[in-house]
């Protein structure tokens, strides 16, 4: 019988068309052709087209430890200008406990119409699972120290790996099955994906490199993406992310913004959602467009080529509807 896994192209050479839009009323397309990049200043110029924004935290609003240039102020701008915001964001951490950290960068959280996040959407889950054994991939004990009672009124016991009915996969540095944690190393992984031969996978959030090696070890090792098990994904790019936050909003997809830096799971995840989206190219894609990091150096001054970012869009086969150095205003 097979159990459950939660587990919270190449470049043109055509010459690139660089779009650049001011403000106008005129709608955009739900996405950009292909070889067309549209790159906008800031939120002031697409504003009014919206009824309601969807923010990803990380790479837009802030870097984990400070707000990033001008992004404080582009998020009230927004809420005067009376567009609703929601935070859809791939943090494994639950609702109340992500949502406490924007007032401690400078952001109201009030002004938010909601908080959608992988780690509480998960959560939910977890809780249909009741009197079910769990071995639980996590994070380190000091992140984890950050959300510690994650857990809290759920009736599932932690398990090891001969015995769960499943497996969360919420990070990919500590095993814990019920005795101590323990450090995750390759040889491990490989002991316990062997081990648990059928079950399924849960999982959180969206593939960093670690997570990704982890779920190739376990495809290796006969974890239920190679032997007919289910797995159940929480978090962009996957459609529940997005269709959780529409719901919320009440506003049809065709009226919605997605602001996010990662091609694969903010855009590619708008785009399948029916949302328009624009890519915030000081994100976690700086590096390869040779921009400023984080819109820094004058929130969002770093110029965009049209050739870089055409290259990386053909590269990952996904295109924003439009891009912005950062999530700034101007």
């Amino acid at each position: 019988m097979a159990r459950l896994l939660l587990a919270a192209a190449l470049a043109t050479t055509q010459s690139s068309a660089l779009r650049l839009v001011a403000r106008t009323a005129a709608p955009l397309a739900s996405s950009a052709r292909h070889g067309e990049v549209t790159v906008i200043p800031g939120l002031s110029a697409v504003a009014d087209r919206y009824d309601a924004i969807l923010l990803d935290q990380f790479g837009v609003l802030h870097n984990g430890a400070e707000a990033l240039p001008g992004a404080v102020d582009c998020y009230d701008r927004l809420s005067a200008a009376g567009v609703q915001m929601a935070v859809l964001s791939n943090t494994s951490r639950r609702r109340a406990h992500a949502l406490s950290k924007l007032p401690t960068l400078g952001f109201d959280a009030a002004k938010l119409a909601d908080f959608v996040c992988s780690g509480e959407q998960a959560r939910e889950h977890l809780a249909s699972r009741a009197g079910q054994r769990m071995l639980w991939i996590g994070w380190d004990e000091q992140f984890q120290a950050w959300d510690p009672h994650y857990l809290d009124g759920l009736d599932l016991r932690l398990a090891d790996a001969a015995t769960a009915d499943f497996v969360f996969l919420q990070g990919s540095q500590t095993l814990r099955d019920g005795s101590r944690a323990t450090p995750t190393e390759a040889r491990q992984l490989s002991r316990t994906h062997a081990s648990t031969h059928r079950r399924g996978v849960m999982r959180t959030g969206a593939p960093n490199d670690a997570l990704a090696a982890a779920l190739r070890t376990c495809a290796a090792r006969g974890l239920p993406m190679a032997l007919g098990g289910s797995v159940l994904y929480y978090g962009k790019p996957h459609p529940a992310a997005f269709e959780a936050a529409l719901a919320s909003l009440g506003v049809p997809p065709s009226r919605v913004l997605h602001v996010g830096d990662s091609l694969l799971h903010d855009v590619a995840g708008a785009r399948a959602a029916g949302v328009d989206s624009l890519f915030v190219a000081g994100g976690i894609h700086a590096e390869a467009l040779g921009v400023v990091p984080d819109g820094g150096g004058g929130g969002g001054a770093s110029p965009l080529r049209a050739a870089a970012l055409e290259a990386l869009f053909h590269d990952f086969g996904v295109w924003p509807t439009m891009s912005a150095p950062a999530f700034v205003w101007q």
